[in-house]
């Protein structure tokens, strides 16, 4: 959707939008209640994501982007804290849990092209391209995945520890900075130095001589700078680089293969304590995190147009001594269940799940596009298939692992998709991955 500003179309302001609604069905952690009430499973509708995004380009080298949405909302989690009756107070007040999610913002950044990707006078493409932003923004280190685009995911989702620091130091995945970006020959780059936001979070007070004392928790209070940055070398066609966000699959409409690399540094960011007690002084450790990465994307078969999509990435993340993050993707409002006396998981209750810390983790999706052919016409249809290995440093050899499997219908490419997944994670028992629940989604998304 773009309003041109002049003949040429060089000037313009464009506007994009889009919208996942999910419907589905988990099995809950051992123990778990919703609202009070045990519950071995439960159903729900939510909206996953909204964005409403808007970026104009009123010169040849400068652009503005700002991008607003909400995250998150299921019938009993996800809305606007201290709304009284009306929102989400959790056990402060007698409020619906998940009405009136907050609007914010995702980006808002400036950026100026010094070298740009084309030359304005001549038309001809540049070997080397330069660019530099300011803001809150998306132009990430460590991985692709870690710049997911989430209106063309291959899987409905991502496995979130491609976000080692989602609404802890960063705001959804952003920070606040100054980013460089360009074209380097074959080679695609983004390199940028942020400021973390805040987090103060306390070391816990644990009875004398428990290891859990040497447990790292996220708090930045000396505001320590970061830097990241991430680089990919391009083997076929080039991708778009306008915006920061990287494409799941391209649905046969690209030939793509890269392999990437990059990282994520910034001192001080979490701490424990030098002895076991609420006074003992703070030992401070740096957040260090890298990864490697390969990306394809193959369509074949001639005008059937077939099409291969594989992804790959290995994390290696280092962020203190035992340092561990339970999470999952709209938990309900859980509690213990009342009276049960069975083992749980040491991730809690819901659907949560070991996902980020101290530790390495690997990643691979694949995914087959079928021939056109099947229904002659816009239709597609796409299987895939997901796989992930952890070990974390608290948790020693032990591995954690989880699988998915499903498929999209493409009505219109990622302009108008259904996907269904279903999707396993594991219970924690004694250190070590006991079993497996699982959930079964069906998403639908729009997308302008």
């Amino acid at each position: 959707m773009t309003i041109k500003l002049d003949s040429s179309g060089k000037k313009y302001i464009r506007f994009m939008t889009w919208g996942t609604f999910w419907a589905r069905q988990t099995a809950a952690n051992p123990g778990t209640a919703i609202n009070g009430v045990p519950k071995a499973s439960w159903s729900d509708f939510s909206l996953r994501q909204f964005r409403f995004v808007t970026y104009s380009q009123l010169s040849p080298r400068y652009l503005i982007l700002a991008d607003i949405g909400i995250d998150n909302q299921a019938f009993s989690t996800g809305g606007a804290a201290g709304g009284g009756n009306t929102g989400n107070g959790g056990q402060t007040f007698a409020g619906t849990l998940g009405k009136k999610p907050e609007l914010y913002l995702h980006d808002l950044w400036n950026e100026y092209a010094i070298i740009p990707d084309k030359d304005p006078n001549t038309g001809r493409n540049n070997k080397a391209s330069l660019y530099v932003g300011t803001g809150l923004h998306y132009w990430n280190g460590i991985s692709r995945l870690t710049s997911a685009g989430s209106a063309n995911y291959l899987a409905v989702d991502v496995p979130l520890y491609n976000w080692p620091l989602v609404d802890l130091s960063d705001q959804f995945a952003r920070q606040l900075g100054v980013y460089f970006k360009g074209n380097l020959g074959p080679v695609s780059y983004r390199w940028a130095v942020n400021k973390p936001f805040t987090v103060l979070s306390s070391p816990a007070a644990f009875p004398h001589g428990s290891r859990d004392s040497s447990f790292a928790v996220d708090n930045n209070a000396t505001g320590k700078i970061a830097t990241t940055g991430y680089a990919t070398w391009q083997f076929f066609e080039k991708e778009n680089n306008l915006l920061p966000y990287f494409t799941g699959t391209y649905v046969g409409t690209k030939k793509v293969f890269n392999i990437g690399a990059g990282y994520y540094s910034s001192a001080e960011g979490t701490v424990t304590q030098a002895a076991n007690s609420a006074s003992s002084a703070l030992i401070r450790h740096a957040i260090n995190l890298w990864s490697v990465d390969a990306f394809a994307d193959l369509p074949f078969g001639g005008k059937e147009n077939w099409a291969f999509t594989g992804y790959s990435v290995f994390y290696h993340y280092d962020f203190g001594p035992n340092y561990l993050r339970y999470g999952s993707i709209m938990n309900e409002n859980v509690s213990a269940a009342p009276n049960y006396n069975g083992s749980t998981s040491q991730a809690g209750f819901g659907n949560a799940a070991p996902i980020i810390g101290t530790g390495t983790s690997w990643f691979t999706q694949i995914g087959l596009l079928l021939p056109k052919t099947i229904l002659n016409g816009k239709t597609r249809f796409q299987t895939f298939g997901e796989y992930s290995r952890q070990k974390f440093d608290r948790f020693g050899n032990a591995s954690f692992t989880y699988w998915s499997a499903g498929g999209n219908i493409y009505l219109d490419g990622h302009h108008a998709r259904i996907s269904l997944k279903y999707q396993t994670r594991p219970i924690v028992v004694a250190d070590r991955q006991e079993s497996s629940k699982g959930s079964f989604i069906i998403a639908t998304q729009i997308y302008l």
